[in-house]
């Protein structure tokens, strides 16, 4: 009997959380408990059961139940856990300087007048002129005659002139609300405009957008680099870094489970520590957009309240639609 208690005194009965970790995670590499266990986020139990073990030691040490050696188990976990963590934010810091820095110095003399903004791709366009004082932007569509789709924001009783006719839907005009604000429980809708979308050619000479994503690691930091490269009509070319990071969160969760890979569906399992993905590199106010607001910047765009909004000209756009519906007609009457 002694021995068995000299036995529990010398070993932390907190450590069995990591037998129940391990357990649970055995049981959801198994596809048949495993799915089960996924949708009871069993992931995210390991976060708990770790740091519940942890801090059992601690207070069995203090409590007097075990050696003082076992504070070793608890100080070298989050102590590694705190400094990996330190590095992981100093690289997104001094990231986040270099990018401010290099997309700073770009100047690149556009102008709304005289020269049309092509993204390839959806790109920013949409978004930009309803933030700032851009008419219209375009994005490259090899599925329509143009070559091309238009973004407006216009008001909303053309938008509601759209979605009436059948015609414009057949000819992919579109009108769409959009909300503001960057938290989704803070988001409002706007009543006041929309985007109009439609095929559409620029008349005027091109400056084009283009995006490339990679990911890749600063040190020890993971990020996902978006370099934004920007072609004038004079063959002048700008590029603009941003992206994305995931440094490690302050509070260490260890997350170990299983998922359906529905790419080549497999059962696969991961284990590691949570990282606050999605953290924008630049610098900023606002959680999302500031890539988009890098760009606007160097486009030398006029920011917009949203209280001071004025949308496109609808008599320019109500007359291109117009055209667009006598043309789509004919044919609509021919298909019936």
């Amino acid at each position: 009997m002694s021995d068995g208690i000299q036995m529990r005194q010398y070993f932390p009965i907190s450590l069995l959380g990591f037998v129940v970790t391990g357990v649970v995670f055995v049981l959801q590499a198994i596809p048949v408990t495993g799915i089960f266990l996924m949708f009871a986020f069993a992931m995210f139990w390991s976060a708990v059961l770790i740091n519940a073990s942890m801090i059992g030691v601690v207070i069995e040490v203090i409590v007097g139940r075990v050696s003082r050696l076992w504070l070793v188990l608890p100080l070298v976990f989050y102590g590694g856990y705190w400094i990996a963590a330190t590095l992981d934010h100093f690289a997104l810091r001094e990231l986040s300087s270099r990018y401010d820095v290099a997309n700073a110095r770009v100047v690149t003399g556009f102008d709304p007048v005289r020269q049309a903004l092509v993204f390839e791709g959806d790109g920013d366009g949409a978004w930009l002129t309803r933030n700032f004082a851009l008419p219209v932007a375009y994005s490259v569509n090899p599925n329509f005659p143009e070559g091309y789709l238009s973004n407006r924001m216009i008001e909303i009783t053309v938008c509601t002139k759209v979605r009436g006719s059948r015609a414009l839907q057949a000819a992919f005009v579109h009108g769409f609300g959009f909300h503001d604000g960057d938290a989704i429980r803070s988001r409002r809708l706007e009543e006041r405009f929309c985007n109009l979308s439609m095929p559409e050619r620029p008349d005027l000479p091109m400056v084009v957008v283009g995006r490339e994503e990679t990911k890749d690691f600063e040190k020890s930091l993971p990020i996902k680099r978006i370099t934004t490269t920007i072609a004038m009509p004079d063959g002048r070319r700008f590029e603009l870094f941003g992206g994305v990071a995931s440094p490690l969160s302050w509070i260490p969760m260890p997350i170990m489970g299983c998922a359906l890979n529905s790419g080549p569906p497999s059962w696969d399992c991961t284990a590691g520590f949570w990282r606050n993905g999605f953290t924008p590199i630049v610098s900023g106010n606002t959680r999302y957009s500031r890539d988009s607001t890098v760009l606007a910047k160097a486009l030398g765009l006029k920011p917009m309240a949203i209280d001071d909004r004025v949308g496109g000209d609808s008599t320019v756009v109500l007359a291109k639609i117009a055209e667009i519906e006598e043309a789509t007609l004919p044919r609509q009457q021919s298909h019936n």
